[in-house]
């Protein structure tokens, strides 16, 4: 065997090392490469549980083990962080938020520093774009805004910014940040208001005006490129459609609103901003709709789609890759949500896969408390 110099003979280790753990894998490590496993997580508003479900390539669910894990009670909101790595959740009944780490497994570890009381019900919480600030809408007569500056570690700090009022009767207000960050919108459930706030430096929160909706406001959301708002109201049983204007304003969209069938609860919109999916909780349906460039809906043939006997459709996701919707339901004639698999045709139009239900274990989802990791 030939003497080598030192030197060389420790680049040769390194490099024929490197090579061994490319080729062979370390026990619990990914190769690289390999892309971070995906996943859909519900809250259950009943069982102080937070569900996850691994999301395959193909569509397929399937419960990852330990699921579900262990939160406050009373959640009606759940936001994942923009990296995948954390979830936080407010529950109302014990006037908490709580942040957990999502492992690569799934598993859902507390995080230290991450599990604060915030001086009231808590029933919605947003995080902004960048991930930097939690902003937790608190129930009451007024009820207000606060905010939370979000560590590198996840933890929760309060920022000290002055709280920003709700307007109506909202105890049980429900808050949604634009993709630029720089708004927020809190809809007010026992009433028909919308309140607007700009979102400033250090988590600063200033209250811009109230706008008028349907009645029973739940859940806004927002078309991808940040220019349309779509409020569901329930009592309504329709959706309130915006323009967003540069200076934050908002103007009905054309044909504003828009009947769904049934008891709208929520939106989800394709990334391409074409098509708009809500689920109706009170008529077992999905609605569907095309999108147009002014914001205007028109519904896809077919729609509303039928869910499942005993259901109540309460919040709809998108499969990344574009060919599936999920359906997590409220409450089932069987007690633990479930969640129903859809394929999305070339039309938009939906058609449920032969997939059976798959059971998130946790009980009475209610509220924008579903989301998927990037």
């Amino acid at each position: 065997m030939a003497i080598l110099p030192n030197g060389v003979r420790v680049r040769l280790t390194a490099l024929l090392t490197g090579l061994v753990l490319l080729t062979a894998g370390v026990p619990g490590t990914a190769h690289a490469g390999t892309p971070h496993p995906r996943f859909l997580l519900t809250a259950g508003t009943a069982s102080q549980g937070i569900s996850v479900l691994r999301v395959h390539d193909d569509g397929a669910l399937t419960p990852v083990p330990g699921s579900p894990f262990a939160t406050g009670l009373g959640v009606l909101s759940l936001v994942v962080s923009p990296d995948g790595e954390k979830v936080y959740v407010p529950h109302a009944l014990d006037g908490g938020v709580s942040g957990y780490r999502i492992s690569a497994s799934g598993r859902l570890t507390p995080i230290p520093g991450a599990d604060v009381k915030v001086g009231g019900a808590p029933t919605a919480a947003r995080l902004t774009p960048d991930g930097k600030y939690l902003y937790v809408v608190l129930g009451g007569v007024p009820g207000r805004v606060t905010s939370y500056r979000v560590t590198g570690s996840g933890a929760l700090i309060a920022t000290g910014k002055p709280t920003a009022p709700v307007d109506g009767f909202s105890m049980v207000g429900m808050g949604g940040i634009d993709p630029s960050g720089t708004r927020m919108r809190v809809v007010s459930y026992i009433g028909n208001t919308m309140t607007n706030y700009a979102l400033g430096p250090g988590g600063g929160i200033r209250r811009l005006g109230v706008t008028r909706v349907g009645l029973g406001p739940v859940a806004p959301g927002y078309s991808p490129d940040g220019r349309f708002l779509y409020v569901s109201d329930e009592f309504s049983l329709g959706l309130s459609g915006f323009r967003i204007g540069d200076d934050g304003s908002v103007t009905p969209t054309p044909g504003s609103p828009y009947p769904t069938g049934g008891v709208p609860h929520g939106i989800v919109m394709t990334p391409d901003g074409k098509r708009l999916y809500v689920p109706n909780a009170v008529g077992t349906s999905i609605a569907a709709y095309n999108a147009h460039a002014d914001g205007r809906l028109t519904p896809i043939a077919g729609s509303p789609y039928p869910g499942p006997a005993g259901t109540l459709p309460g919040q709809v996701l998108l499969h990344p890759n574009g060919r599936y919707l999920y359906d997590i339901d409220v409450l089932t004639a069987r007690l633990t949500s479930r969640v129903t698999t859809y394929r999305i045709g070339a039309d938009g139009s939906l058609s449920r896969t032969s997939r059976p239900e798959v059971d998130t274990g946790v009980v009475m989802s209610d509220g924008p408390i579903a989301a998927m990791t990037p």
